[in-house]
């Protein structure tokens, strides 16, 4: 009876440890693991209206913030992108200011030809959310990102995060100052 009851124990141990491994293997990335200080960026396929799809591992080479913005069409997204396009001090002239949404890439350009916002890069996650999936960032069943916003260095090194709660902002002059930092490193 004893050696059934071992033998039953393992077995149940065993099948927990497949489960977990299941789960674990078929489980979306979390963005607080993948977007760490010190990570590369993962690669993802972006659309840019009237341009070729842009990879991500396409935009080294430059110091870049990534703000990343749920709809550009809402408050809070179209606020967050008149901050960065309007209030860098400059800084656009020195590196890639690149706005990320789920909006179509034509969205976009409507978006920015009415906002009349040119010194900023957009790029759409829409239709296949690789952006999203790569990051942890889509939000399932939405397809919507995440607001978050990154400084990215030269070689696609994560340099600062800002996970925005919901309805926020984010601290706009903390990312500023750390593209500044950043490009003052590299100079």
């Amino acid at each position: 009876m004893n050696k059934i009851l071992c033998l039953a124990t393992a077995c149940i141990s065993f099948i927990g440890l497949l489960f977990m491994f299941t789960v674990n293997a078929n489980s979306k990335p979390n963005r607080a693991d993948v977007l760490k200080v010190g990570n590369s960026i993962p690669n993802a396929q972006l659309n840019r209206f009237g341009q070729s799809n842009v990879e991500i591992d396409d935009l080294k080479g430059k110091i870049k913030i990534i703000s990343i913005v749920p709809q550009l069409n809402t408050p809070t997204c179209d606020e967050q992108t008149h901050q960065f396009s309007e209030k860098n001090g400059g800084l656009d002239k020195s590196i890639d200011i690149i706005t990320i949404s789920t909006n179509t890439a034509k969205g976009q350009d409507a978006f920015a030809k009415k906002a009349n916002i040119s010194n900023l890069i957009f790029l759409s996650d829409n239709p296949n959310f690789n952006f999203g999936k790569n990051t942890g960032l889509l939000i399932e069943g939405m397809d919507m990102l995440r607001r978050t916003v990154l400084v990215i260095d030269e070689n696609n090194i994560i340099r600062y995060v800002d996970f925005v709660p919901s309805g926020g902002l984010p601290d706009i002059k903390g990312a500023l100052k750390a593209a500044k930092e950043v490009l003052l490193e590299s100079s």
